[in-house]
């Protein structure tokens, strides 16, 4: 029995398919049926039952395919072990990034990483928060930037920094853009992102409503242009504002603030990869939004 016979059985189970498991581990799919066939032979029992499409794991293997899991989390942490000891980051990383923030932070970061951090691999994923979780859960991510908190006992958060809403109008707006308050934003048609994006509900508390809106839009992209089109304003995140550009206004004290983290499962043993990217977004941002100050945190929960 080896680790590579047990990645093998992982991801068959995994994928249900001897083509799609194979083309995951990178090998060809001959090699991987020989081996997973050697390994039942070896254990005298079936772990997969063939005759059945997709295949489907039997009862016996999926204790086989726990205790895989298992094993090869342990050498995964143990070859960590042998990395945090050398001067120098390296290894593998998945990250998943919520798109309204992805949108602004990953084209700053992302040049940075694989400069100063050559021997890592970083390998980044748009997703909603849901999904984000989900695949933490499941240990198909390692690591989630994204809005916290989350609430979850099972998720590890790290936050970053704490980033103002912020008002944002066509070129031709000259209305108030300082110290605003909610009585500034009730006269004005608000687009919003649709339901699986979190910066959606975090805009409908700071608004104090349920539903806002004629428009709903699937990107930060799509709802900045429908505002330069005229057609209404919406709450966007301050970093992903240009001063120079942008009309924009910034809310009066307490300013509502959403708290940005790094989060990650409980058993999380990449460290050291972990500092790289956390030391390299803090670089980007500033020193202002790093303390959460007189601001009022808008969660992420109803």
């Amino acid at each position: 029995m080896t680790l590579t016979q047990l990645r093998y059985l992982v991801a068959l189970d995994k994928y249900k398919n001897f083509a799609r498991a194979a083309e995951s581990c990178l090998v060809a799919q001959p090699t991987l049926s020989l081996q997973i066939q050697k390994l039942e032979q070896e254990i005298g029992a079936e772990i997969f039952d063939r005759s059945k499409n997709p295949v489907a794991t039997t009862q016996f293997g999926n204790e086989i395919i726990n205790q895989a899991r298992k094993v090869l989390h342990e050498s995964e942490v143990l070859e960590e072990m042998f990395r945090e000891g050398r001067e120098e980051a390296s290894g593998e990383i998945t990250v998943g990034i919520i798109p309204t923030i992805s949108a602004y932070l990953l084209p700053r970061i992302f040049q940075i990483l694989n400069i100063q951090y050559p021997l890592i691999s970083f390998r980044f994923f748009e997703l909603p928060t849901s999904q984000i979780i989900q695949k933490l859960e499941a240990e198909e991510l390692e690591v989630g930037i994204l809005a916290t908190p989350l609430n979850n006992k099972n998720i590890i958060e790290q936050p970053l920094y704490y980033e103002p809403f912020v008002t944002y109008y066509p070129k031709n707006y000259e209305g108030k853009l300082i110290d605003l308050e909610l009585d500034d934003l009730n006269s004005k048609e608000i687009i919003l992102l649709g339901e699986e994006h979190c910066l959606r509900h975090q805009s409908l508390k700071i608004c104090g409503q349920k539903t806002l809106g004629k428009i709903e839009c699937g990107s930060l992209e799509t709802i900045r242009n429908m505002v330069d089109l005229g057609v209404g304003m919406t709450l966007l995140p301050l970093l992903s504002m240009n001063p120079d550009k942008d009309k924009f206004g910034r809310f009066k004290v307490p300013e509502p603030v959403r708290e940005v983290s790094l989060v990650y499962k409980n058993g999380f043993y990449k460290k050291k990869i972990l500092q790289t990217i956390s030391k390299t977004i803090l670089s980007v941002t500033p020193e202002e939004l790093k303390e959460i100050g007189n601001r009022k945190l808008i969660g992420i929960l109803n």
